[in-house]
């Protein structure tokens, strides 16, 4: 992995930021997301971290952590608002328990504190364990528990469902989701999704875009050109968001009958 210089340099800062704030309590430091999985896009993609700690954070750390995730994003770094941490203890991390979802997280461009960890984070959590990079730490094979196909497969979705549901309910804040690159984030993620239901594996964004463009039907291949075209877009378009709720609808549908 060869990240950017910017990226790098981000890492860095988080990194030492961090460690200062945890002291030993950090147990693992891990990039996970488009970093680990080899699909990273200087210009949309965001850095995706997991820290796993040996304790829950305390009060105290949590202030010192506040501290540095108002700092970074003050800083002149082009990633600054573009990094996704969850801080999750060692006993948490092992499996994903529906009754035990609150963590400690930053979302990218959003304030630090806690936050509910949807399905999706049993993909991440495979996602660090099968291709995680250690920072620092132990083995994440020797922190999280094995993540079966049925696992994975429930998580996707159960993920859609609940993703169709805040673009539906008004969940989530309507001005966020006027946005392109807010449709085109969730067309391609519904598009790996659809992939794995489909193959019961977990693939690059990238690649699981490709693949639906020579297998999907319409109307979604014309949705997904689409959506290469408008990637990284911050206009303010409504246009396409029925189309993109069709799609999450549908995504959902076809996840009930497998």
């Amino acid at each position: 992995m060869n990240p950017p210089p910017e990226v790098s340099k981000l890492l860095e800062a988080l990194f030492a930021g961090v460690g200062d704030a945890l002291g030993d309590n950090l147990l693992g430091f891990y990039l996970r997301g488009s970093l680990a999985l080899g699909d990273f896009n200087p210009e949309t993609s965001d850095v995706d971290i997991l820290v796993v700690t040996e304790r829950p954070v305390s009060e105290a750390e949590f202030e010192a952590l506040a501290a540095l995730h108002t700092r970074i994003p003050a800083g002149d770094n082009q990633y600054r608002r573009c990094y996704e941490i969850s801080y999750i203890d060692r006993v948490s991390i092992r499996r994903f328990k529906p009754a035990e979802r609150q963590h400690l997280s930053i979302p990218s461009d959003s304030a630090f504190g806690w936050s509910d960890h949807r399905p999706n984070w049993v993909l991440e959590r495979w996602t660090v364990r099968e291709r995680g990079v250690t920072v620092a730490g132990p083995d994440p094979k020797t922190l999280i528990d094995p993540i079966s196909t049925a696992e994975i497969l429930k998580a996707v979705g159960d993920e859609l469902r609940e993703r169709l549901g805040h673009w539906t309910d008004g969940s989530w804040a309507h001005e966020s989701l006027l946005h392109r690159g807010a449709q085109v984030f969730e067309i391609e993620t519904v598009c790996r999704a659809l992939y794995t239901i489909k193959s019961g594996e977990l693939l690059p964004k990238r690649q699981a875009i490709a693949w639906a463009l020579d297998t999907l039907p319409e109307p979604w291949q014309a949705l997904i050109e689409w959506s290469q075209a408008y990637r990284g877009d911050k206009t303010r378009d409504a246009t396409k968001i029925p189309e993109v709720i069709r799609f999450l609808r549908w995504a959902a549908s076809e996840a009930r009958s497998e």
